[in-house]
């Protein structure tokens, strides 16, 4: 069972008191990649022909570049300059005019990542890390990393490419959610890790990825985020979240009084959207289980306000042969 997500949900007008305005959500096929080292402005682009202010030699182009080689379509690049060690990454993404969801950067301080990692997990995105190359995999480093705890941060270790995370955002984050097994597919462009067995048992326990050969071809080890989540079920679980809050505030819009004694219509919208995940493999098929809080334990100040709380949605996630439960928890 993976850590309910309680963080960063949105509260909702349910009857006509208020009329509710769309919500802006991250775009899941966009991936931020963005350096505290220099000014970049803010640029969405579809090729590396577009990018700017940006020296082919720098971390971030090379990154850019490769994760459009992985396959990604649509990358979101910024930059702030700011003083080593006061890096202020809530103000850098809060500036931001566009969304995004899968996040590369060119840092390479653990610290400052652990710090970063935090802020995109706040604001529900995911965050793809490699350290530098030459970076020593022992226990120092191993302890640091334990230090990340937060929900869809991916640590993917290589000796050979630092653009590692890069290639796996690339890969993953145009696909659509939950629809591949990441951990058993070919990395496009990507190198061999270069860890030892030693090495590639301590990244395991660590929570961590790194290429591999297998057979003459390159995959990634794991495939799992630093809470031990595949990779694919935090693209998968936020992408549905999102979607969802879309739906109903959509729904919520275009239904000028909805009723606390039939939510019928509002568990239907949130079918239609289940069941094209599990058109799509990503969830298993009539499993998701909707629930409602009964009319009689509705406080009459919620009615009062039209707020309608503790809508809940159980999901079974399909991953190969293994599946992991979710509850997802709305304020509508």
């Amino acid at each position: 069972m993976s850590e309910i997500i309680r963080g960063a949900e949105k509260v909702l007008v349910f009857l006509n008191v208020h009329k509710p305005s769309v919500i802006d959500q991250a775009t899941v096929n966009i991936i931020g990649a963005f350096t505290t080292k220099k000014d970049v402005k803010e640029q969405l682009i579809t090729s590396i022909k577009d990018v700017e202010g940006l020296e082919t030699t720098e971390l971030l182009y090379t990154k850019v570049r490769d994760s459009f080689a992985a396959g990604a379509k649509q990358i979101l690049i910024f930059g702030r300059k700011q003083e080593d060690g006061a890096e202020d990454y809530a103000e850098l993404f809060n500036s931001l005019s566009n969304d995004w969801f899968g996040t590369v950067t060119d840092e390479i301080d653990i610290d400052k990542v652990t710090l970063m990692s935090k802020e995109l997990a706040a604001r529900q995105k995911m965050l793809f890390w490699t350290p530098a190359k030459e970076t020593e995999i022992n226990e120092a480093f191993i302890n640091k990393m334990a230090g990340i705890t937060t929900q869809g941060t991916a640590i993917i270790i290589s000796k050979n490419q630092n653009e590692a995370d890069a290639i796996v955002a690339g890969y993953a984050i145009p696909q659509s959610p939950g629809a591949i097994l990441i951990a058993n597919k070919v990395m496009n462009g990507g190198i061999d890790g270069g860890l030892s067995g030693a090495e590639q048992a301590t990244v395991k326990k660590a929570k961590s990825s790194y290429f591999a050969r297998a057979k003459g071809q390159i995959i990634l080890a794991e495939g799992q985020t630093v809470t031990g989540d595949p990779i694919d079920f935090i693209h998968c679980l936020y992408a549905l979240k999102f979607r969802l809050e879309e739906d109903m505030t959509a729904y919520l819009i275009n239904t000028p009084k909805p009723s606390y004694d039939d939510l019928s219509p509002l568990k239907t919208t949130i079918l239609k959207r289940t069941t094209q995940f599990e058109n799509s493999g990503a969830l298993r098929a009539g499993k998701t289980v909707i629930s409602f809080p009964p009319l009689e334990e509705i406080p009459d100040n919620d009615v009062l306000n039209g707020v309608l709380f503790g809508v809940k949605i159980q999901i079974k996630y399909r991953y190969g042969t293994k599946e992991i439960n979710e509850d997802i928890y709305f304020a509508v």
